[in-house]
């Protein structure tokens, strides 16, 4: 009798053993099944973030300067894209965000009407100081854009000059590819100073500026169909009487936010002409906070819970 129980006892205690092995087998994989999950996704939207800012920087960004949202790599932002970059404006549709990403991002070394002097910094690297995604539609990430000098043969050449900090939500469609953002670039007119080299706060300055600058590259640009200007008198006399602005709040009818906007008309003067225009073609007029900044939230992304994950 001993010897059967024994038996009976030394079975169960193996088979507890075999139950507990397979168990454990079975929480190991789907353990790495979920981190493998976890990994799959959160790799993903890492590599769409980073791709999107290595698209951002000098010379990766010439194609969509020189050939429009055409020439954006594959795979970055979903063709109904939507979002809004602080202090800049909201953006509807994939050539609208394309556009501001890439096209806006500093050429170095550039000539021709209005520019007096080339200014050969550029965003020359990228670092992705914070990254997290705790599902497959939402990350969230903090990237420096890292301004050197381009100036090839100069001593300068490859000198640090300062960096842009810009903090960014996202939301991505079942491919990975950016269906919705809302970004926010911190101290633009601090970085605007070190990167210019000039005290645009200085009313002197500003009127050159408007005077050599923005409207001869207006004029140069927004011709024919396109013209919003009968002359240079006329531009100089519109432009002088508004309010310059400040690049911390460039949303609005003022110089600075038409500084921004010209350097559109390179890739479509059709669409970004009327900016900087005498009435801001939708792009450059005052706004109203309450309804662009919160309530068109509903608008451009949809819902208020855009960047938040399903069921949390």
């Amino acid at each position: 009798m001993k010897s059967s129980i024994s038996s009976l006892w030394f079975g169960c205690a193996y088979i507890s053993i075999c139950i507990g092995v397979v168990n454990a087998d079975a929480n190991a994989k789907r353990n790495t099944h979920v981190n493998s999950h976890l990994y799959d996704f959160q790799a993903r939207n890492r590599d769409t973030i980073a791709r999107i800012y290595n698209t951002t920087i000098y010379p990766n960004n010439l194609p969509i300067l020189k050939n429009g949202s055409a020439a954006t790599p594959m795979g970055l932002f979903n063709e109904n894209a939507t979002g809004r970059i602080s202090p800049l404006g909201n953006f509807t549709g994939f050539d609208d965000s394309t556009e501001y990403f890439f096209a806006l991002s500093p050429i170095p070394g550039q000539t021709g009407a209005g520019i007096l002097q080339p200014n050969y910094n550029a965003f020359t690297s990228y670092e992705l100081h914070a990254f997290t995604s705790g599902c497959p539609e939402v990350a969230s990430s903090i990237v420096y854009l890292n301004t050197t000098i381009v100036h090839p043969g100069s001593p300068s050449h490859g000198q640090y000059v300062t960096k842009i900090k810009e903090i960014a939500f996202w939301r991505f469609d079942e491919n990975g590819a950016v269906l919705y953002y809302d970004a926010q670039i911190s101290n633009l007119s601090l970085w605007f100073a070190k990167f210019t080299g000039a005290d645009i706060s200085n009313g002197a300055v500003q009127a050159l500026d408007i005077v050599t600058n923005l409207c001869p590259q207006i004029q140069a640009r927004c011709t024919g169909a396109n013209q919003v200007y009968s002359s240079d008198v006329e531009c100089i006399a519109t432009l002088l009487a508004k309010p310059f602005g400040t690049f911390d709040e460039t949303w609005g009818d003022n110089i600075v936010c038409r500084l921004v906007h010209v350097v559109l008309t390179q890739v479509r003067p059709e669409v970004h002409c009327p900016h900087v225009g005498p009435t801001g073609g939708m792009k450059c007029v005052d706004i109203d906070y309450n309804q662009e900044y919160l309530a068109d939230d509903l608008a451009l992304f949809g819902s208020n819970d855009a960047f938040r994950c399903s069921g949390k």
